[in-house]
């Protein structure tokens, strides 16, 4: 499935200046944006935006912020469904698949990270405030969430295979 544009400039911008440029033009051609709409809908001048496609200017955090909340704004109304996974940041980036066709609907997967049970709460609220459908957790998390949101909430089910190689790894360490 198609990476979400989030996700793909994010690993541009970390790599390089010019894979930032050409994952951008790529995205833009993709999603028929020409540098105008693109400036209009962000408020970065035209100049800059031509100066980040020619590599020609570092990317300021402020004007990637910008070009990213755009990009996510037109993948969430491109979507017919948003539902938000509230896991760990390890868990998280096991997902590869950021949109899905499920059923004949258009899904868009919204990472909302969490190390401990005040993260959980706080990012379903968030997420109930980004208007989310619906949100994918642990049950130990679920039976928490559900005070605070008034959206659907699904667990995780973990299956044994999933269970196997820590058990071996956890082996190893009281072995040793």
């Amino acid at each position: 499935m198609e990476r979400s544009a989030f996700d793909e400039l994010i690993e541009a911008f970390l790599k390089s200046n010019e894979d930032f440029s050409l994952t951008l033009r790529s995205i833009m051609k993709r999603m028929n944006i020409s540098i105008k709409k693109l400036s209009q809908e962000t408020g970065i001048p035209i100049s800059t935006l031509n100066k980040i496609l020619n590599e020609s200017r570092d990317i300021r955090i402020s004007t990637l912020r910008a070009i990213i909340s755009y990009f996510r704004k037109i993948e969430r109304v491109s979507s017919d469904i948003v539902i938000g996974i509230i896991a760990s940041r390890s868990t998280l980036d096991n997902i590869s698949k950021k949109q899905l066709l499920i059923k004949g609907k258009k899904v868009l997967i919204k990472e909302y990270p969490a190390s401990n049970i005040e993260d959980a709460i706080i990012n379903a609220i968030k997420a109930e405030c980004d208007r989310v459908n619906g949100i994918i957790c642990a049950p130990i998390i679920a039976s928490i969430i559900e005070k605070f949101i008034k959206i659907p909430i699904v667990t995780i089910k973990v299956k044994e295979e999933n269970i196997i190689e820590p058990i071996e790894k956890l082996i190893e360490k009281v072995i040793s």
